[in-house]
């Protein structure tokens, strides 16, 4: 359970909201998780993102937590909350804090 895994997991789902890598979402995101964020994007923010900005990456408890902004028309800020399952870092929770026009 190193930082650095934590950071390539965080990484690695950025790049996949940018480039709308469908399979990697899917991959990366629990069922749950899945569900928050759909809702908090319904108005089709994702499809829209051009970038990111990794804000902060931190241990809570036995999960980690990063606080991502997506850059866009729309841009919004992002609570995941990244848990180990097997071998692969997964997004447990997540949650959108703000959102902001003009990205």
């Amino acid at each position: 359970m190193s930082q650095q895994e934590v950071e390539q997991a965080v990484h690695r789902f950025s790049k996949a909201v940018v480039t709308m890598d469908i399979g990697q979402l899917m991959n990366d995101l629990t069922p749950e998780a899945m569900v928050k964020l759909q809702a908090a994007a319904g108005a089709g923010m994702a499809v829209q993102i051009q970038g990111y900005e990794v804000q902060s990456v931190g241990q809570e408890g036995e999960d980690w937590v990063s606080l991502v902004k997506y850059l866009g028309p729309t841009s919004f800020t992002a609570r995941l909350v990244w848990r180990k399952f097997g071998n692969e870092w997964k997004i447990a929770d997540a949650d959108v804090l703000a959102t902001e026009s003009g990205g």
